[in-house]
């Protein structure tokens, strides 16, 4: 039996934000890419990869939460936990180091006046936007099945 034949709810976790959202990332990242100078393209990829971090936490945490035995056990979980039981899923490709990473990254935007901090969230950005597909990619599998 499936996942979403076991649960009923896990259908309907909609990913069409979270398509959107790293779109909106990788095509930011791409234009980033081919003027790495233009600061105000830069400062769209920090912009979207700060949307589409917290909209990738949520909707894994939903997941997570739809396909436990308890949603107060996913609740309960501190954010290296919730990683961590992501990657025992087999949701995400890189652990809780590298997630820990984009935290900070995250955490970090609001320092984005800071010419060096900027960029080097930028550049996280694009580490981010290949993990949040594989996230993406994977959670659309399981909802096909």
């Amino acid at each position: 039996m499936s996942e979403s034949a076991a649960r009923p709810e896990l259908a309907e976790i909609d990913l069409s934000s979270l398509a959107r959202a790293l779109g909106q990332l990788e095509s930011a990242i791409q234009s980033w890419a081919e003027k790495p100078s233009d600061t105000l393209i830069r400062d769209a990829v920090i912009q979207r990869f700060e949307f589409t971090y917290e909209l990738s936490i949520r909707i894994l945490r939903r997941h997570l939460r739809s396909v436990a035995a308890s949603e107060d056990e996913i609740e309960a979980l501190s954010f290296k936990e919730l990683i961590r039981h992501a990657g025992e899923k087999r949701l995400l490709q890189g652990g809780v180091l590298e997630w820990l990473d984009f935290r900070q990254a995250r955490n970090d935007t609001v320092h984005t006046y800071n010419e060096a901090r900027a960029e080097e969230v930028a550049a996280a950005a694009k580490g981010f936007a290949e993990e949040a597909r594989v996230l993406f990619d994977n959670l659309s599998r399981r909802l096909q099945q």
